[in-house]
């Protein structure tokens, strides 16, 4: 059997350690419901805190981790294995948002997201990016009180029937996150509006800023199940603000293929949108069937 040899070069040497620390940090934060800080991690594993921050960001980097506001870092979905709330969605539909969400990472050169509704909150179900691409800060497991405030969040709010969206509304309170964040009701509800008209959600600095989201509803059926999903991508503000409308369009063109209806035609679903009128209590756009 082939041996590991006495003297390993220091650069290895130094790889390894670091890749032993960052399985040992995912450890503990997979077994640790709160989540940790930085300080917490650096007792932990014996090391500086610069050490520590740095293992933590480029876990967050990575997609494998989040930072919330209180500076706690949790484990992100899907990677904390057995403790992952249940996905709403079939394994065969989860397929193919995943093949999406990977493509959507591959095209626009940027962090993805994927969010499915279960009925009673907005679940992180998948995030894709390489080190260097920008996420978005604090965002844990679940999206609540800072739906209406991201581009994936609103994409499931404008699919919400109108007592859902005012049940989000009343006990959620629309908190500001930026001066840019949306709080008013009635233009909560006109941008949703825009949402449902045009497939198209945009965060612009309306949660972190300096950071643009543009995302996509999709609806579909799979074997008689109505799935509530959106993908959506992270953009630093100058990128945005040159290739905004190129990378919306990719994110349509990607959403398209798994369930988005590009542009939604009310009459045609026998409800409305976020505006008002009757829907069903999960919300309902322009239906697809997804691959068996």
């Amino acid at each position: 059997m082939p041996r590991t040899p006495l003297h390993q070069p220091e650069g290895r040497r130094r790889t390894l350690n670091t890749a032993r620390a960052a399985l040992r940090v995912l450890a503990h934060l997979s077994g640790s419901r709160d989540g940790a800080t930085t300080g917490e991690i650096s007792r932990i594993l014996g090391k500086s805190s610069y050490t520590a921050y740095y293992l933590l960001n480029s876990l967050c980097q990575e997609g494998f981790a989040s930072r919330d506001r209180g500076g706690r870092y949790r484990i992100t979905p899907p990677w904390n294995g057995s403790g992952t709330r249940p996905s709403p969605l079939p394994q065969s539909s989860l397929d193919v948002l995943h093949d999406a969400l990977n493509e959507l990472n591959a095209v626009t050169g940027c962090r993805a997201y994927l969010v499915v509704y279960d009925g009673q909150a907005v679940l992180v179900e998948g995030v894709r990016g390489r080190q260097g691409q920008v996420g978005v800060k604090g965002v844990g497991e679940e999206i609540r009180a800072e739906a209406h405030a991201l581009a994936v969040g609103k994409a499931i709010l404008a699919q919400l029937s109108g007592g859902a969206l005012q049940a989000y509304i009343q006990f959620e309170k629309a908190r500001q996150f930026t001066p840019h964040t949306i709080t008013d009701p009635a233009e909560i509800r006109a941008e949703l509006a825009r949402v449902s008209q045009d497939g198209l959600a945009f965060d612009r600095e309306e949660y972190e800023e300096g950071i643009y989201c543009v995302a996509a509803p999709v609806a579909a059926v799979d074997k008689g199940q109505e799935l509530l999903a959106s993908l959506g991508i992270a953009v630093p503000s100058g990128r945005f603000r040159a290739q905004g409308n190129r990378l919306a369009e990719m994110v349509r063109e990607v959403a398209s293929r798994v369930g988005t209806a590009g542009r939604h035609d009310d009459a045609a679903n026998g409800g409305e949108r976020a505006g008002g009128g009757e829907r069903h209590a999960a919300g309902r756009v322009a239906r697809h069937r997804l691959p068996a």
